[in-house]
C-alpha cells in the first residue's frame, strides 16, 4: 500500500481547526448600546480611543491583554463592536480610557488630551442611596450603566455618566479629573477615577468575572448635557453623604456679608466662595432686613436682583431656580416668599 492511500491523523489540527459551534445560550454584545456609549463619551472628541481587552478573573483561564487604538470618529462604534465580539468569545472584558490620545501606544494619564464626560463608579455600600444623592445634587445623568458586578450584599454596581456640552482639554481636563475624585470622596465611590487614564467597562459588552456572564448594560439614558463650570458648582455645593463620604477640603467659614456684597464671584468654583454660596448669603441678608421691617418686600426683591446682576459672573438667570430650590419659579423670589411668608401676589 502506498503512502498516498494512508490517511494521516493529526489530533491538534483535526480537533482544533474546525470553527467552534455557537453556544445558543451565550450572551452577545449589543452594538446599539456600544454606539450610544461612544456618542456620550467620545462624540465631540478628536484623536484615538485606547481600548483594552482583559480576560476577566475567576474563569480558570489566562490570557495577555489585547490593546488597540481606534479613531474617535463615525467608524468607532462598529470597530468597538467588532472587538467586543472577539472579547466575548475569549472571555475578555472590554475597557476604554474615557478620553482620547494623539498616538497609538499612548495610555498614560499625561497622554490623555480630551474628555467630554464625567463618570462616577459606585461599587460598594448602599448604591441606590448613593445614586439618589448624586441625582439630587448634580442633576439627572446622561447614562446609568450596570457594570456587571455585584456588591457582597447583592446590589448592582453602577457607572453614572454626565455628558459635557463640549470636550475638556488642558486646565479644564485637569479640573474634570479633580471633580471625579471629589465626587467619589463625597459618596464613597471609586477614587481611582481621579486619574485620567483609569479604564472603565463598555456597556453593550460582556462581563465574565467569576465564571458568570452578564451584559454590561445601560439601565437609563437621557439626551442631557451639562456645562463643566455649572457641574463644578454643583459638586462644590454637594455635601458628603452622612456616614459614607468625606469632605474634599477643610471646612471653611461662611463668607462675611460685607465681603459678599462687594466681591464678584465667577462660575466654575474658582473664587473663595461659589456663586451659590454668595447668592445664599445675599438672600439671607436681605431676608433679615425684610423680617426686621427695615426694607419692604419690593425693596428686598430689587436688592437681590441688583446683587445678582452686579456680583455674579455670569448673573444667575432669574427665570430658573438655583441649585436646591424647587419648581420653575425664580429662585430668589421663591425664597423671599417662603421665608418671609409673603403673599403670592406681592409681585407679578
Amino acid at each position: 500500500m502506498s503512502d498516498d492511500n494512508i490517511v494521516h491523523f493529526n489530533p491538534w489540527r483535526d480537533f482544533n481547526d474546525a470553527a467552534p459551534l455557537p453556544d445558543p445560550f451565550a450572551i452577545e454584545p449589543d452594538a446599539d448600546q456600544i454606539a450610544r456609549f461612544v456618542d456620550v463619551v467620545f462624540g465631540y472628541s478628536e484623536g484615538l480611543i485606547p481600548v483594552r481587552g482583559f480576560v476577566d478573573k475567576g474563569q480558570g483561564k489566562d490570557g495577555r491583554p489585547h490593546n488597540i487604538w481606534i479613531d474617535a470618529n463615525a467608524t468607532a462604534p462598529e470597530k468597538l463592536a467588532t472587538f467586543a465580539g472577539w472579547a466575548a468569545r475569549e472571555g475578555a472584558a472590554v475597557y476604554v480610557i474615557p478620553g482620547t490620545v494623539a498616538e497609538t501606544g499612548q495610555a498614560r494619564a499625561a497622554d490623555v488630551l480630551q474628555m467630554q464626560s464625567l463618570v462616577v463608579d459606585l461599587d460598594s455600600g448602599n448604591i441606590p442611596t448613593k445614586l439618589d444623592h448624586l441625582v439630587h445634587h448634580l442633576g439627572r445623568p446622561t447614562l446609568i450603566v450596570e457594570s456587571g458586578g455585584r456588591t457582597p450584599e447583592g446590589a448592582t454596581k453602577l457607572h453614572v455618566w454626565w455628558k459635557l456640552t463640549e470636550s475638556a482639554e488642558g486646565a479644564d481636563l485637569a479640573r474634570l479629573c479633580q471633580l471625579r475624585g471629589e465626587i467619589a470622596l463625597k459618596v464613597g465611590g471609586d477614587t481611582h477615577f481621579r486619574s485620567a487614564h483609569q479604564p472603565i467597562r463598555v456597556p453593550g459588552t460582556v462581563y465574565h468575572k467569576g465564571g458568570l456572564t452578564r451584559l454590561v448594560q445601560i439601565r437609563a439614558a437621557a439626551d442631557l448635557e451639562v456645562d463643566l463650570a455649572k457641574l463644578a458648582e454643583r459638586v462644590a455645593d454637594m455635601p458628603p453623604m452622612p456616614g459614607v463620604g468625606m469632605a474634599t477640603a477643610e471646612p471653611r467659614e461662611k463668607p462675611a456679608i460685607d465681603d459678599v456684597l462687594v466681591t464678584p464671584v465667577h462660575e466654575g468654583g474658582a473664587d473663595e466662595w461659589s456663586r451659590f454660596e454668595g447668592a445664599s448669603a445675599a438672600i439671607g441678608y436681605f431676608l433679615r432686613l425684610v423680617h426686621e421691617g427695615r426694607i419692604s418686600m419690593d425693596e428686598g426683591w430689587t436688592a437681590i436682583c441688583g446683587y445678582n446682576a452686579a456680583m455674579l459672573r455670569p448673573a444667575w438667570p432669574l427665570d430658573r431656580p438655583v441649585p436646591r430650590t424647587r419648581g420653575d419659579e425664580p429662585a430668589y423670589k421663591q425664597r423671599l416668599r417662603d421665608e418671609a411668608d409673603c403673599s403670592p401676589h406681592t409681585r407679578g
